[in-house]
């Protein structure tokens, strides 16, 4: 008699499970740590291995947070859902059940069937070997591409690919000159390639990312890519690939460099200073400049361009850049430059006492002061010109920059300020690069007709004792622009253009500029 009540009993239960079965009409397992959704029909054996999960469990209390989990979402007919959660426990080979508030271990057989579904074989994802950025001793987690290949509890390797997410604030990381940042594994892979993009240039490439980044010459943000490789071997229970992939936010020490090759007295010496923050001062100290400076920004750089004085003695001189004066974190950047021995030439002119005294007297200097100076005191911070400067004419060189210059047979009080260069009148004067036009007069006594240049970053040009000027004070020039003619007011002894370049108001070396400067 019991035997049949029992009987009755069981097949009761079993009637309602199958009545349970088909009132689902189809099944959706959402993946929580990928976010992939599978929708299964209710026909297929994977319905029928999650249906039978569903009746075959038993109370739990574990703790099953930690575990990798999904969403089922069993829909029936009725248009009504229920939703429950499957945590699976790879190394207990146990799977669990979360219904409401309520916490079921999933029988043995049941659990089986679940872990050789193709639907879970994610959960061997999560047996991938751990990966992760460390920065000054602290884990971080960026997003991690991966093509991975686990064996699954029956013995069978399975495949899956995608991207795990990982923290959003480690996808981009900030480095400063002392921190240390490495890329650490649970297992060693057998192989890694590490490679550093700047934008989308690959620009270094390499297993050590502590020297790679090392390596890198300049502020700014680059995108880090780890390639690592696990290669199957005979005993492997897993094998494949991750890729993580990360932005940083690299701050590299500042630099000083001297940019120019050549350097003789009367010449522009260029210097950079590279990736100075935009917090961070700076000022320049060396014994072979006899003026203040001034710092440019060009691109991602800065730039000091400044003239060797002409008087400096040959030898070597300590550059010292100041950064931070004053401050707790000051430091001195230094380097040393070679000022080379330069000769220059010597030449006797000789003009009417009239002339002399009349175009070289106090108030022609005085004039000059007046005028033609402050038209160079105040430059463009940004760079105007545009590669190699041209000669502005072309003519005989009648005097050099430099040379030493005896009047009447009595020494000048200056060097030659520029290039004398001897064309017939009326020859075309051509703006050498491109600038705005900050002084263009007519009528002064020593210079005469005189136009003045700025090219920017300090750079200026004049042209004296013109005959015409074809251009006035705010008209902006470009290379190759008629600015005026050849002639031979003020000062001079016959139809030539004297030609200067300076920094601000200190000439410096006019064939200097014909290789170009900065680019």
């Amino acid at each position: 008699m019991r035997r049949i009540v029992l009987f009755i009993i069981i097949l009761m239960l079993l009637l309602i499970g199958c009545s349970a079965f088909s009132r689902v009409s189809e099944i959706e397992a959402i993946n929580l740590q990928t976010g992939d959704k599978v929708v299964i029909s209710k026909e297929s054996k994977d319905a029928d291995v999650i249906l039978y999960a569903v009746n075959k469990k038993e109370k739990s209390n574990k703790d099953v947070s930690s575990l990798p989990n999904y969403e089922i979402r069993l829909k029936k007919e009725n248009n009504q859902e229920e939703v429950i959660n499957l945590y699976f426990d790879l190394d207990d080979q146990t799977a669990y059940l979360q219904k409401g508030e309520d916490l079921y271990k999933v029988r043995d057989k049941a659990a089986k069937d679940l872990f050789l579904s193709d639907v879970f074989s994610y959960i061997y994802v999560s047996a991938m070997y751990d990966s992760y950025i460390e920065l000054n001793g602290e884990i971080h987690r960026p997003d991690t591409e991966y093509n991975w290949t686990g064996k699954n509890i029956g013995g069978r390797f399975v495949n899956n690919q995608g991207i795990t997410e990982g923290n959003p604030e480690d996808n981009k990381i900030s480095i400063s000159p002392n921190d240390t940042l490495d890329i650490k594994h649970e297992k060693e892979p057998d192989k890694q390639t590490i490679r550093i993009y700047d934008q989308e240039n690959l620009i270094n490439t390499g297993k050590d990312l502590k020297d790679l980044i090392s390596k890198i010459g300049r502020d700014g943000v680059y995108l880090i890519e780890c390639e690592s490789q696990w290669h199957y071997k005979e005993d492997s229970s897993a094998y494949g690939k991750k890729t993580i992939k990360f932005s940083v936010s690299v701050d590299v020490p500042a630099d000083i460099n001297i940019m120019t090759k050549e350097n003789y007295p009367g010449n522009i010496l260029l210097i950079s200073i590279d990736n100075l923050n935009a917090d961070e001062s700076v000022r320049l100290i060396t014994d072979a400049v006899k003026t203040d400076n001034d710092i440019y920004s060009y691109k991602d750089r800065h730039y000091y361009m400044i003239p060797i004085d002409l008087y400096t003695q040959p030898g070597e001189y300590k550059v010292r850049a100041l950064v931070n004066e004053g401050r707790e974190d000051e430091y001195i950047l230094e380097k040393t430059l070679t000022v080379s021995q330069k000769s220059f030439k010597t030449q006797y002119l000789t003009v009417s006492e009239e002339m002399n005294e009349t175009h070289n007297d106090n108030a022609a200097i005085y004039e000059f002061a007046q005028l033609v100076k402050p038209a160079r005191t105040v430059s463009a911070k940004e760079k105007l010109w545009e590669g190699r400067f041209i000669m502005p004419v072309e003519g005989e060189l009648t005097t050099d920059f430099a040379e030493i210059r005896y009047v009447n047979n009595e020494p000048s009080s200056s060097r030659h300020s520029g290039l004398d260069l001897a064309a017939p009148k009326g020859t075309p004067v051509l703006a050498p690069n491109k600038g705005i036009v900050t002084f263009a007069m007519e009528g002064l006594l020593s210079p005469g007709n005189t136009v003045v240049i700025d090219h920017g970053m300090g750079l200026f040009t004049s042209y004296y004792h013109l005959d015409t000027i074809n251009v006035k004070k705010g008209d902006e020039v470009k290379k190759g622009d008629i600015i005026g003619t050849v002639g031979s007011t003020g000062f001079s002894t016959g139809p030539h253009l004297h030609y200067a370049v300076s920094i601000y108001n200190t000439y410096v070396n006019p064939y200097q500029i014909l290789n170009g400067i900065i680019d």
